[in-house]
């Protein structure tokens, strides 16, 4: 970073860290009219808790919105979202209002869902949720959401270095995932990926999801470096897939969608997770394929789409 980034991303900062300390809107008023003076590059980021952060003196806008979002969130605000870039309203916030017309209110605290955080799950036994670690810092809860309802679970175990963590439902499931334990990654073999995309945010009391399969081949039977924790695959995905499943053909999870280049964790990675926590799983070596209809038709049973809360 030049110092220029970084002199100004610091000044911006402990601004907004005084915003976030006020009660009134005085200070986050204070702070977007020095934004609005400032030069370009510049972001305007604000909390639903009106806990505010701004940049300016960027190298990029991107960079600008980074650095807005992030002060924003270091001084305590709440599902924080870039409003303005350069003084101009950003067009493409519009889901991120729709967000504020959910009230979650759970054990007395509210919550207001965070859209702009995506991701899946799948149930590895009636109660552990199997997702990767990406959601974890971000959400002050995660649920899941099930025929227009919020269900709620907890977090029992997170592994950033290979990014996988794992949930405990508090409502068990009846469907969950069979694990294929191949000792050999195929290169070529069909693969299957299940996740989510989101629908009805206006009509509905609780964001609701729409599942997709998606089909591919494993392009490469490891990772980066040869990183042979990790497979690739040709499959379409995107942030609604990560943290759900890459399916083989006979049906079994052979995979865990990270935030790679379509990169997934290996079954065999995964499970070592699992057995080190003591959680159970029903696993399978049967080579008989499944019409992709019936794949799907499994998938949506057991992968579920994750939701990010944050306390209003």
């Amino acid at each position: 970073m030049n110092n220029k980034i970084f002199k100004y991303g610091i000044v911006a900062m402990s601004v907004a860290l005084v915003a976030g300390c006020q009660t009134t809107g005085n200070s986050a008023d204070n702070l977007y009219n020095q934004y609005r003076a400032k030069p370009n590059n510049k972001a305007f980021s604000i909390g639903t808790n009106n806990v505010a952060g701004a940049a300016w003196g960027a190298a990029s806008t991107s960079e600008a919105m980074k650095l807005a979002q992030q002060t924003c969130v270091n001084s305590g605000g709440f599902n924080c979202n870039v409003t303005e870039v350069n003084g101009k309203p950003v067009s493409s916030q519009a889901e991120s209002s729709t967000v504020n017309n959910f009230n979650i209110v759970s054990q007395g605290i509210n919550y207001k869902p965070n859209l702009n955080v995506k991701a899946s799950g799948f149930f590895v036994n009636k109660d552990n949720i199997l997702t990767t670690s990406d959601m974890i810092d971000a959400c002050s809860k995660i649920n899941y959401e099930r025929s227009g309802r919020l269900l709620e679970t907890t977090v029992v175990r997170v592994d950033k270095r290979n990014n996988i963590a794992v949930l405990k439902a508090l409502t068990p499931n009846n469907s969950y995932a069979t694990i294929g334990l191949s000792k050999q990654t195929t290169q070529g073999e069909r693969t299957y990926t299940y996740g989510y995309e989101l629908s009805d945010v206006v009509n509905t009391k609780t964001p609701t999801y729409q599942g997709k399969i998606t089909d591919g081949i494993i392009s490469s039977a490891s990772g980066k470096n040869n990183d042979v924790r990790i497979m690739r695959t040709t499959n379409e995905v995107n942030e609604g897939n990560i943290g759900g499943p890459v399916i083989a053909e006979n049906g079994n999870v052979i995979g865990l969608v990270t935030k790679g280049k379509q990169e997934s964790i290996k079954s065999s990675m995964f499970t070592i997770f699992l057995n080190e926590l003591n959680i159970g799983y029903k696993t399978s070596s049967t080579s008989k394929s499944v019409s992709p209809s019936k794949i799907a038709e499994q998938s949506k049973t057991y992968a579920v789409p994750l939701v990010c809360l944050n306390e209003a």
